[in-house]
């Protein structure tokens, strides 16, 4: 299925559902770009599409587990510098 997308830039384009999924991922495509199907006159927002709404939330989760393994192993490094200029 073709999709016709509008950015927030002013930018049109059209995709295959697996290319908007790309674009998302990559960072060319935010929440608020509108899309509509091929045929259709009707254009909605991403995030409101549940497709690609559930992927949005899968991609938040993901963004959000590696702040934290992020954080954690960079308490670890500090904790380790302090104790190794302990002794």
């Amino acid at each position: 299925m073709k999709y016709h997308i509008r950015t927030g830039s002013g930018d049109e384009l059209t995709a295959d559902g697996q290319q908007v999924v790309r674009l998302f991922r990559q960072k060319f495509l935010e929440p608020d770009d509108e899309i509509r199907k091929e045929g259709s006159e009707k254009w909605r927002k991403l995030r409101d599409i549940p497709e690609y709404a559930s992927m949005m939330r899968s991609e938040k989760s993901d963004v959000a587990r590696f702040k934290k393994i992020f954080f954690v192993t960079a308490l670890l490094a500090c904790l380790f510098i302090v104790i190794a200029a302990l002794f």
